[in-house]
């Protein structure tokens, strides 16, 4: 006589979650160009005319940030106006929960003043912002984007180019999508919906791909080798990649030599896309050692067990789907998207992940 074979209750909820979650996450297909590595927003201070503004001030909603100026005649007030229909697109209560922020990379006219005004023109809520020279280089280069502030004419006027995306930074400051030049209201909109309605992991690179299994993590890190772990990192590692893990906000714009300044070894970064054994062998072996700006080799002076506490305490500013993904847990295969043929300016080739 045959037994009848019957899965505990536990096992049919578990089995039934991971395929609800897979037709959550797998069923919308992106309009805008998916990150293939989201980027911690850098920490940038510029001014509007209410004040000084970060990006992190807006944490908890979804920020569309665009680089342009307000003598544009054409792409800018364009882009503008679609960001404004796609808004409205949506309920109210939909729109409340994204911020619209036009960063001028033209301040030598643009004021903070002038800036409130011009985005006012579009749509109450919108905000207008600028900063120094410096400033505003380093945010640029941060996510990728690119002008050219043209010699003026006899009169005095000149005009700037640059890239015309718009970038799309999550809940949590993760920059995650771009939408190219040209795209259209109803497709942006039908973005934003889906990603106020879904919690999206950044580490799962936003689920682009059809093969995400959420898994519950089974790794488990040893609270004392955490301890020892960090107190190694802050003699042997903080100089280079900070005391808390953070790295250089440019760590992926290569420099002149080809190098990298050091990236975060947090959540942020790409060190949980390495398996253990590879991540073992960067720390001991090094990187790029010809170069000015190089990850050292620590063969001579750590050993192996220390290395591994090290990479403990990594761990621990890691979330559950970067351990899963590291640990072999999660396969992530996210979808190519073709690059728009309008951008007149492409953003610079992705840097290679570095530990």
């Amino acid at each position: 006589m045959k037994k009848l074979f019957i899965l505990p209750a536990g096992i049919l909820l578990f089995t039934l979650f991971v395929f609800l979650g897979y037709l959550s996450f797998g069923s919308h297909k992106f309009n805008g160009e998916v990150l293939q590595q989201p980027m911690k927003a850098a920490p940038i201070v510029l001014r509007a005319n209410t004040g000084p503004i970060r990006l992190e001030d807006y944490r908890g909603k979804l920020v569309l940030l665009y680089f342009g100026y307000t003598s544009c005649p054409d792409v800018c007030p364009l882009s503008l106006a679609n960001l404004k229909m796609a808004l409205n697109e949506l309920t109210p209560e939909e729109a409340a929960q994204i911020q619209v922020i036009f960063v001028s990379v033209d301040s030598a006219r643009d004021t903070p003043e002038s800036l409130g005004n011009y985005v006012k023109l579009f749509r109450d809520g919108f905000i207008g912002a600028t900063g120094t020279r410096e400033e505003i280089d380093l945010m640029t280069s941060a996510f990728g984007a690119k002008y050219k502030i043209n010699p003026p004419d006899a009169n005095g006027n000149y005009s700037v180019d640059h890239t015309s995306f718009t970038i799309l930074i999550d809940r949590n400051g993760y920059y995650i999508l771009k939408f190219p030049h040209g795209t259209p209201p109803l497709e942006m909109s039908e973005d934003l919906r889906y990603l106020i309605k879904n919690e999206i992991p950044v580490s799962a690179q936003i689920l682009a791909g059809p093969t995400y299994t959420p898994v519950v993590c089974a790794v488990t890190l040893v609270p004392q080798y955490v301890q020892v772990g960090e107190w190694m990192y802050q003699h042997h590692c903080a100089q280079c990649h900070g005391a808390e893990l953070a790295g250089n906000p440019a760590w992926q714009i290569p420099l002149e030599d080809g190098s990298h300044l050091p990236p975060p070894l947090d959540q942020t970064g790409s060190a949980w896309q390495y398996s253990e054994p590879d991540l073992l062998n960067l720390i001991k072996e090094g990187r790029n050692l010809d170069q000015p700006i190089h990850m050292p080799a620590f063969k001579s002076a750590l050993a192996d067990w220390e290395i591994q506490f090290i990479m403990t305490y990594m761990k621990s500013k890691w979330d559950v789907n970067q351990l899963n993904y590291q640990h072999g847990f999660m396969t992530l295969t996210p979808q190519a998207t073709p690059t728009s043929q309008s951008t007149p300016l492409p953003p610079p080739t992705p840097a290679t992940p570095s530990p």
